[in-house]
Formats: structure tokens, sequence, C-alpha cells
């Protein structure tokens, strides 16, 4: 049997590399994004009657997920369990998969009518800039959510949220830019409060140990994150992530 998908368009995101995207939609609530449509699909009657939904499912292809040699993998290692145990690779939503694809439930902020056809305003994304989405469909309620659902190994959110402070250097720069980017405060620390380093990072980091692939003490090792037009550097120690100051790229 033969399968063809054509995206429909484009997301693009303030996301510009893998490190640092929310590992699942609305842990960042605030991070915006807006979905292009190619020409084909770039027609206003194609979204009437979506303004109606408050959230939306986008279809989308994990298009740089890409392993060696172009196989993947029965089983992975979830950061939800801490990078050290594996679950089969259809009990994860792991972007290393047999079809690279994924889905999202975002927030629908508007719908503008532009002269190359609808651009849909979105928050709460997770997902890489310039990926390609595949199809859109309103989120229901009533179905969608299903309040009986077991959660297996991911009972509820993470409630271990770091602790995000700025340097005055870092505020300053915020401050600069959140007329061109609102709520860009808001966003940074909803990244940051969901702690983006790899799980044997944030483990050698509580335990205040020295990661041995690089000697460096985690609480020195300074990180970045590319994100609008940015690079944004910053340390942890324990729970607790300092910005330092955002770098333009």
């Amino acid at each position: 049997m033969e399968v063809h998908l054509e995206p429909i368009g484009v997301i693009h995101t303030c996301f510009k590399e893998k490190f640092g995207i929310p590992r699942q939609p609305n842990l960042a609530a605030g991070a915006p994004g807006t979905l292009e449509f190619f020409p084909e699909f770039a027609r206003l009657e194609a979204v009437r009657g979506l303004e109606q939904f408050s959230h939306i499912w986008l279809i989308f292809v994990f298009h740089r997920a890409v392993k060696k040699g172009g196989k993947w993998s029965a089983m992975i290692r979830p950061p939800r369990l801490g990078g050290n145990k594996k679950v089969g690779v259809f009990a994860s939503r792991s972007p290393f998969r047999p079809n690279p694809i994924g889905m999202s439930c975002v927030r629908l902020e508007g719908i503008e009518s532009t002269v190359k056809g609808p651009v849909l305003h979105l928050t709460g994304v997770d997902i890489l800039d310039q990926t390609p989405v595949l199809d859109i469909k309103p989120y229901l309620p009533y179905s969608d959510r299903l309040d009986t659902a077991r959660d297996g190994f991911a009972p509820a959110p993470d409630n271990k949220r770091c602790q995000v402070s700025f340097s005055d250097t870092a505020a300053t720069q915020i401050w600069e830019r959140e007329k061109a980017i609102p709520n860009l405060l808001l966003i940074i620390t909803q990244v940051l409060e969901n702690d983006p380093r790899p799980a044997y990072c944030r483990a050698h980091s509580s335990n205040n140990q020295q990661e041995s692939r690089t000697d460096v003490p985690q609480e020195n090792r300074v990180y970045g994150i590319r994100m609008f037009d940015f690079d944004l550097k910053w340390q942890a120690s324990g729970n607790k992530i300092r910005v330092l100051c955002l770098d333009p790229v």
C-alpha cells in the first residue's frame, strides 16, 4: 500500500534548535508560533469556522529527528524517567519513530487574513521552527478529554519547577526587546522553569557532582538556547537557574 502525505504549511516558532523546546505542549503557555499555508492550501474557506475553537491539534513531521544510519529503535529512554529506564518507542512521544510524525494541542489565538492566505497565530507551542505541518484538527473537549484515562509513567506534570532569576544585563536586554517580542520575560521564564537540561545533567547537579564527560562543575557550565533572534545564555545550580544575557545571533 502506497501512502503519500503532503505538508499543508510550515510553522514558525521561537525555538531555533531542539535544545530548550518544552517537552510537551503548553508547558510554556506563552511560547508563540504562526502557521503559514503553502499556496495550494492557502484558502480562507479551508479554515472557515476554525476561529470558533480555542485549541487545535497540529499533526506535523519531526523533520530534524534523524538518527545515525536512519534506523529507528524499538526501545528509547524517555526524559521523564530520568534518561536511565527504557520503554517501547510506541509507549513514548519520542521524535525518533518509524514514521517521524508528531502531534501537539496548542491554543489558537487568532486567524489573520493576508495577501498570501490565512495565517494562524498560536501559543503554547513545543515545535521546532520551520517544521512542516501535515494537518490541523479542532480540539473537542467532550471527546478529546478523557478524565478516566490512565497515564502510565507520566501521571502528572513534573512539579519540580526551577526558580529562574535574571542578571541585570539580561533584565535590561529583555526590557529593551519586549516591545518587539511581547511577554518575552514570561516566555523565557516558562521555558527555563521546566529545566531543559538533559536528565544526566540534572542528576549530577542535584547531587552536586561534576559531569564526567567534561569535568566541568554543573554550576559553572553556561548553557545556550537559540530563541527568536538571540542565544539565551544561562547557568544552573540545583533547581535554580540564572539567566546571564541574550547574545544576538
